[in-house]
């Protein structure tokens, strides 16, 4: 159960830290511009365009998490039905699949691509009320720590969560099933972002 929760944490913690360095990328950006741009500047000409790229490219990466997932699930559905006689199904589940094979580092470059998102831009807002450079990047980084620590105990209690239910119903395929039907919600909240960047 140890490496359950140390995968399951480990996993939230990188998607919070890139999530959170490029939050502090647009966060200190936009701070040091918001003075030297006015409204009238070539540059406000190209933000939307740069939102609709940051936008497609989330829109297509949740698409891609989700088709991942799908393949994932049915993978994991098939270790489960040719599981060896001896060890239990639920012993198959948590030692292999409690948390998805994704590589630290796509994990992690997922996270800073979602950072980048504009929608996520409001909660930046702080930073820019700041009156100092030492104010923005106090703020930042409390953003960006508060990001990998909610991050870290959401992947924890829902893979862990999941488990658990699974054993204590004596049903292994409870994660497998909650995992698929995530990934499908995944791709269709994708191709919805992107059909809204679209619009």
């Amino acid at each position: 159960m140890g490496q359950r929760w140390y995968k399951s944490i480990r996993v939230g913690a990188l998607w919070g830290l890139g999530h959170g360095v490029s939050a502090m990328l647009l966060g200190a950006t936009a701070y040091g511009l918001k003075n030297a741009l006015s409204a009238t500047d070539r540059f406000s000409a190209y933000l939307p365009k740069l939102a609709f790229l940051t936008e497609f490219a989330v829109g297509l990466s949740l698409v891609l998490i989700g088709v991942m997932g799908i393949r994932e699930a049915r993978e994991w559905a098939m270790d489960l039905k040719t599981a060896t006689h001896t060890q239990s199904l639920s012993a198959a589940v948590t030692s292999e699949h409690t948390v998805a094979n994704a590589g630290s580092k796509a994990v992690l470059l997922n996270g800073l691509l979602h950072g980048f998102s504009w929608d996520g831009a409001p909660s930046l807002a702080g930073g820019l009320a700041v009156g100092s450079w030492r104010g923005n990047v106090f703020f930042l980084l409390s953003y960006a720590l508060g990001t990998v620590l909610a991050m870290s105990f959401t992947t924890t209690v829902i893979g862990e969560g999941t488990v658990r239910i699974g054993e204590r119903m004596k049903r292994p395929d409870v994660p497998v099933k909650l995992s698929f039907w995530s990934s499908v919600v995944a791709v269709a909240v994708g191709v919805a972002w992107i059909g809204m960047g679209l619009k």
